[in-house]
């Protein structure tokens, strides 16, 4: 007989570790990283709290058939209103990609529509709330029909390398604009000193001061161009970093934290994660005072090198729609946005809010450049604050603005 259990406090989760790491290696569909056992526990014990008033709890749902796991789902409810909460992606906004975890064997999609009845006619949240689901996932399937989604749709740029044998035939197949403009920047750089390539995984000498580095450039660079990223400001997000990646296996689920140097200090980073053969472009930042000279650039071109090097077979960049990267990817995964109300409140949230309003408010948001996004930003922190001292009234209004 199969049993949906949910787990909902840190306990609960840490005794699944050994099932969770289990079931996802025998979970081969791709874009499943940001459910592994490593991510959602890591930042579960650095984000959340059992104790109460902490505005989100982990709903961790696993379909047991006797004591054979079959399925993992990581999710957490969250209050995004004084009046409504949502059912959401367990480390959520933070995850690039939802999706869940399965034995490809033994679970399918109607078993995981069964699956997803049992949890809507549990009750509890206002809504279910899904960001960024691919479209070739098995949740896909599942809840086909559910809901509602945004007009706007969304997709990830990826390098697929599974036909390029080495990095001197995948350079050669360049055009060659591409590869001289390669070759002038790197070559504009080197003028300037000694330049480098670095790479760091975790316990190495030097990882978790760079991760700090890292981080602080990718907010310097944030503050400059008024762009979203909340969470990178969150005290805790680098210590959650540190703890990534401690694993046995070199190829599934490894952090490395890449580095451009000139003259042995960093102006380019990049932190991404291996996951079977996979590599997500996680964290990228540059040091603004050489970002005429475009390091990240050079340094993504090290970084891709290296991922043919070592046996990766997709470089993603995930799901930011910066038009780069089309010069250095070569296919894209649509995505898929999922709004389910389970209440009245939850119909309204997600109809009017998520699917309607919210989406274009984003839109133009990022395509007011600049100048007016620091404004704008600027404004919206302002009523953050004063909605942290009104109370209710003004955190309605906001409405979980990221």
């Amino acid at each position: 007989m199969l049993e949906l259990e949910c787990r909902e406090n840190l306990g609960q989760l840490a005794d699944l570790e050994e099932t969770w790491r289990d079931l996802e290696r025998r979970c081969a569909e791709p874009f499943t990283y940001f459910q592994s056992a490593d991510w959602c526990l890591n930042w579960a014990r650095t984000f959340l709290s059992d104790g109460p008033g902490s505005g989100a709890s982990p709903r961790v749902y696993v379909l047991w058939d006797g004591a054979e796991c079959l399925m993992i789902w990581p999710l957490m409810t969250r209050r995004v209103s004084p009046a409504i909460t949502a059912l959401v992606p367990l480390t959520a906004p933070m995850n690039q990609y939802t999706t869940l975890l399965y034995d490809p064997a033994r679970f399918n999609p109607t078993l995981g529509r069964m699956v997803f009845d049992e949890i809507r006619n549990g009750g509890g949240p206002d809504a279910v709330c899904l960001d960024h689901v691919p479209q070739s996932a098995l949740l896909a399937q599942m809840l086909e029909g559910e809901g509602y989604a945004p007009d706007l749709m969304q997709q990830s740029s990826i390098l697929d390398l599974s036909g390029m044998a080495d990095w001197e035939s995948y350079h050669r197949a360049l055009p060659k604009k591409q590869r001289l403009q390669r070759n002038s920047r790197r070559n504009k750089l080197e003028k300037l000193g000694a330049l480098d390539y670095r790479i760091w995984s975790p316990g190495s000498e030097g990882f978790a001061e760079n991760i700090d580095r890292c981080i602080a450039m990718k907010q310097d660079w944030l503050k400059g161009t008024g762009r979203l990223g909340r969470d990178l400001f969150d005290p805790r997000f680098a210590a959650f970093l540190r703890n990534l990646g401690a694993v046995e296996v070199a190829d599934h689920g490894r952090v490395y934290l890449h580095a451009l140097t000139l003259d042995g200090v960093p102006i380019a980073m990049e932190l991404g994660m291996r996951f079977h053969e996979d590599y997500y472009c996680f964290l990228g930042a540059i040091d603004l005072a050489y970002q005429k000279y475009s390091p990240g650039k050079v340094q993504m071109e090290n970084a891709q090198r290296w991922a043919i090097e070592t046996g990766i077979r997709r470089f993603d960049f995930l799901n930011d729609p910066s038009t780069y990267k089309s010069s250095w990817t070569n296919t894209t995964e649509p995505l898929t946005a999922c709004y389910i109300p389970l209440t009245s409140l939850g119909q309204l949230y997600c109809r009017h809010w998520k699917a309607g309003l919210r989406p274009r408010l984003r839109a133009f948001y990022q395509g007011i450049g600049p100048a007016w996004r620091t404004r704008v930003r600027g404004i919206a922190d302002a009523l953050q604050r004063l909605a942290g001292r009104s109370g209710g009234t003004m955190s309605l209004v906001l409405c979980c603005m990221p």
